[in-house]
C-alpha cells in the first residue's frame, strides 16, 4: 500500500525535482533492502521504506518518457513496460539463489541491484523543460471528463488485476483438491500461471505500443479491456470445470489475460499524456498510479467481503467492470 499510495507524493515532488525524486527513490529502496538484510527482525519496517522509495518510479519515469518522446510516446512506454515484465521474471530467478546465500543474502542481492541501477542512471535524467505547474491547474485537469474516464478505467484495471492474482491461488487449490492432489502442490502451479501471464505480457506490451502508434491509444484501451475479460472467462472456466480443458485452458486464459492486461498500461498512460500538458504531468501520473496500485490492494478485502459469491464470479465481474469506463475513455475527446 505504501508503494501504491506513495505514488501521489512522489508525483508531486517530481514536478519540480524529477532527477532528485527518481534518484532518491532508488536510494530509499536500496536502504530499505539493506536494512531488511542486516536486521531480519526489522524486515517489515525496512520493506515499507523500500516500498516508499519504489513509489517514485512510475509517476516520475512515465512522465519523463512522455516528455522525452512526445511523438512516439506509445512505443517508449511499451518498451518501458517490457523492462518491468523482464524485472518481474528476473526477480524470482534472483530469489532462487536462496539455498546458497540465504534469505538475507537474497535481500543483499536486490540491494546491490538497486544501487547499480541508481549509479547507472545518475546524470541521465533531464531537467524539467518549463516552469512547474501550479497545483490548481493540475486539480482542474483532474476534473475534466476525459481524465476522469481514464482514472476510472485505470483504477478498475488495477482492481481487476489484483483480484486475478488473489483469486487464482484459491481456485487452483480447489481444482487440485478435486483431483485428489494435496493443496501443497498448488504453489508451483500458481507460480507457473503467474509466470505465463508475466511473460505473455512482453509481446502484448510491444504489440500495444505498435497499435498505439497506428490506431491511437483510445481503441487499444477498449480492446485490451475486452481481451482481459476474455482471458479471465477462460481462466475461470478451466479452473471451475465450466469449460473443458482444465489447467490447459486456464493456462491459455492466463496468457491472454497477461497479453491484454499488461498491454493496456502503455495505452492508458499514453492517453493521459496526450490529454495533459508536460507541466505537472508527473502529479497526474502520481494520482493515476495511487489509484491503480494503491486502491487495488483493497481487492483481497473485497473478495473476503463477498465470500457468499463464488470467487471466480467476483474475478469476472471486476474484469467486466473495466470495459465500460475503457469505452468511455476511448470516446472522450
Amino acid at each position: 500500500m505504501v508503494y501504491g499510495f506513495g505514488a501521489f507524493p512522489a508525483g508531486w515532488l517530481a514536478v519540480k525535482h524529477p532527477s532528485e525524486t527518481l534518484a532518491g527513490g532508488l536510494a530509499l529502496a536500496a536502504i530499505g533492502l539493506g536494512l531488511a538484510a542486516a536486521l531480519p527482525e526489522r524486515t517489515g519496517p525496512a520493506l515499507v521504506i523500500c516500498g516508499a522509495g519504489l513509489a517514485a518510479y512510475h509517476p516520475t519515469g512515465i512522465a519523463l518518457l512522455a516528455e522525452i518522446y512526445p511523438d512516439g510516446t506509445g512505443q517508449a512506454l511499451a518498451r518501458n513496460g517490457v523492462g518491468g515484465n523482464v524485472g518481474q521474471v528476473a526477480g524470482p530467478l534472483l530469489a532462487a539463489t536462496w539455498p546458497w546465500v540465504g534469505p538475507q543474502g537474497v535481500l543483499w542481492v536486490f540491494a546491490v541491484a538497486a544501487v547499480a541501477t541508481l549509479l547507472l542512471g545518475l546524470g541521465t535524467i533531464p531537467a524539467p523543460a518549463g516552469p512547474p505547474a501550479q497545483g490548481r491547474s493540475v486539480l482542474l485537469a483532474l476534473l475534466t471528463l476525459p481524465v476522469i474516464a481514464l482514472e476510472t478505467a485505470s483504477a478498475l484495471n488495477g482492481f481487476a488485476f489484483r483480484a486475478v492474482m488473489v483469486i487464482t491461488p484459491l481456485e487452483v487449490e480447489d481444482f487440485l483438491t478435486s483431483l485428489g492432489t494435496t493443496a501443497e502442490n498448488a504453489a508451483p502451479t500458481v507460480a507457473l500461471l503467474i509466470m505465463v501471464a508475466t511473460v505473455a505480457g512482453i509481446p502484448g506490451t510491444l504489440a500495444a505500443g505498435r497499435a498505439i502508434e497506428r490506431k491511437g491509444a483510445g481503441p487499444v484501451i477498449f480492446i485490451a479491456a475486452l481481451g482481459v475479460l476474455a482471458g479471465v472467462l477462460l481462466l475461470a472456466g478451466g479452473l471451475t470445470g465450466a469449460l473443458p480443458g482444465g489447467l490447459w485452458l486456464a493456462t491459455v486464459g492466463m496468457a491472454i489475460f497477461g497479453v491484454f492486461s499488461y498491454g493496456s498500461q502503455p495505452a492508458l498512460n499514453t492517453r493521459l499524456a496526450e490529454l495533459t500538458d508536460a507541466d505537472g504531468r508527473a502529479m497526474l501520473f502520481g494520482v493515476t498510479f495511487a489509484l491503480r496500485f494503491g486502491l487495488s490492494f483493497g481487492a483481497p478485502l473485497l473478495v473476503l467481503a463477498l465470500v457468499q459469491w463464488q470467487a471466480t464470479h467476483v474475478m469476472v465481474v471486476l474484469c467486466a467492470l473495466v470495459v465500460l469506463p475503457s469505452l468511455w475513455a476511448w470516446k472522450q475527446r
